[in-house]
């Protein structure tokens, strides 16, 4: 179902990737994907880059490479880089985001 404000669907912008630790079998104790087999990286609202990076303290994000887009967490673009309620899929873990 699209979103109301943006008309996008999820995953938006967002990159769903066979998780490279356990090679996308689900099911597995795998630490990096929960178990789920893939992996949902957000990208920038924009342009779609998933290469970005926090700024002003974590408030904010900016686009590293692509469009210098910056949003904060309430984006629309940004919230809607989710699955479907009927399926998880972990997100990558906050130590192996993004550096600056």
């Amino acid at each position: 179902m699209a979103d109301p404000v943006t008309g996008l669907v999820p995953p938006g912008r967002a990159q769903i990737t066979q998780c490279p630790e356990c090679k996308g079998t689900p099911g597995l104790d795998c630490p990096e994907c929960d178990g789920t087999g893939k992996i949902l990286y957000r990208a920038c609202p924009r342009c779609g880059d998933i290469a970005w990076d926090y700024i002003n303290d974590r408030r904010e994000m900016a686009c590293r490479i692509s469009c210098g887009y910056r949003w904060t967490a309430n984006d629309p673009g940004w919230l809607i880089q989710r699955l479907p309620d009927t399926q998880v899929v972990a997100e990558p873990h906050a130590t192996a985001e993004r550096n600056c």
